[in-house]
């Protein structure tokens, strides 16, 4: 196996509609698209962490995921609900999990700048606009740079000159990450020459 391979071995999911899943992710862009309530963000949490398995089993490398070992990032459809909680800070309190894979200084400054955030890092994360704090999480996971990096649903929201610094940046990431991707827009996504996975409710199964 891959030793940079992400393999979902029989995994069931707690929500969503999607059965059994055995899957394996090499290094590259992966889109997993399906109709809303199948599982997309819950089979996203479940690799980050944040969701228990009902079964089954996720490995990088062959050995199980290890979440406290800093592998994967998941820049999520919406932010944390922390609103006080200053911008820049959250920004670098996301960087200081990754200390063995996080980009330089001068990279992660230039990361900021090119998404439009430098100007709102001072501000409260409960101030930003949907589009800016979206831009938040894609620069921290960006930055962050783990072999797993996982992003729900990230260029809604957000404009044009963003989406192209993001699709940018991930197709350099992808050279040596495996990075899935939900969305319904494939489309916006094309110049990273992706694996496109559609979910599907399994036969017989009546969806959520």
């Amino acid at each position: 196996m891959n030793d940079k391979q992400l393999a979902l071995e029989a995994v069931r999911l707690p929500r969503g509609t999607l059965g059994t899943l055995t899957l394996q992710f090499a290094p590259g862009v992966h889109l997993l698209t399906g109709p809303n309530g199948i599982g997309k963000t819950s089979l996203l949490n479940a690799i980050a962490g944040s969701l228990p398995l009902v079964s089954g089993a996720i490995r990088f490398g062959g050995a199980p995921l290890d979440h406290a070992a800093a592998r994967v990032v998941l820049a999520p459809n919406a932010p944390p609900d922390i609103p006080w909680i200053r911008s820049g800070l959250l920004l670098d309190f996301i960087g200081s999990l990754y200390p063995a894979t996080r980009r330089d200084a001068a990279t992660a400054s230039t990361i900021v700048e090119e998404l439009g955030v430098t100007p709102f890092l001072d501000a409260p994360l409960g101030t930003l606009s949907a589009g800016t704090a979206r831009k938040l999480l894609l620069a921290a996971a960006l930055i962050a740079a783990p072999p797993v990096m996982l992003f729900d649903e990230p260029t809604n929201d957000i404009d044009a000159a963003s989406s192209a610094c993001f699709i940018r940046r991930v197709g350099e990431a992808a050279r040596h990450s495996v990075v899935l991707i939900t969305t319904h827009h494939t489309s916006d996504l094309d110049a990273l020459a992706p694996r496109v996975l559609p979910l599907h409710v399994p036969a017989g199964t009546s969806p959520a």
